[in-house]
């Protein structure tokens, strides 16, 4: 282990540090088929420049290309999937809106390809842990151990 400390996010106020928050229900997000966790990170970044007394978000595409290690192609590409899974909103590049995230019932309602995605997930999951069980089950048995 290092000698760094570890990031304890109750004490941001105490501290200089800088933190993009994000909010919970955008864990879901990354179901979607067009969502990456990439794309995610870029929503972090609009909601880190949100100016509060401005009631947006002004980075340029340029300055985006810095913070975000991406090409401003691939960064206007990503920009038009947030806004199309309303994650973020925009009337024109270089002034966004952050959006609240649907909670996880809302968006897989309004997403259902994301469910199913979802509930695959799970399944491999399962499948994997059950998998893994019945090795270790069998892995004992023939060392005698069982």
């Amino acid at each position: 282990m290092t000698h760094r400390k570890v990031f304890d996010k109750s004490k941001l106020k105490e501290t200089e540090t800088k933190f993009i928050a994000l909010p919970s229900d955008i864990r879901h997000y990354i179901h979607h088929p067009k969502i990456t966790a990439d794309m995610i990170y870029l929503y972090g970044l609009v909601v880190d420049y949100y100016n509060v007394n401005e009631g947006y978000a002004y980075p340029t595409l340029y300055t985006l290309e810095v913070a975000y290690g991406k090409v401003r192609d691939t960064i206007s590409k990503h920009l038009d999937v947030l806004k199309e899974v309303e994650l973020i909103d925009f009337p024109e590049k270089g002034m966004y809106f952050p959006l609240v995230p649907l909670p996880a019932e809302e968006f897989f309602v309004k997403y259902p390809e994301a469910n199913e995605a979802y509930k695959s997930a799970i399944k491999k999951r399962d499948e994997k842990l059950l998998s893994g069980r019945e090795r270790m089950q069998e892995y004992r048995r023939l060392k005698g151990y069982a």
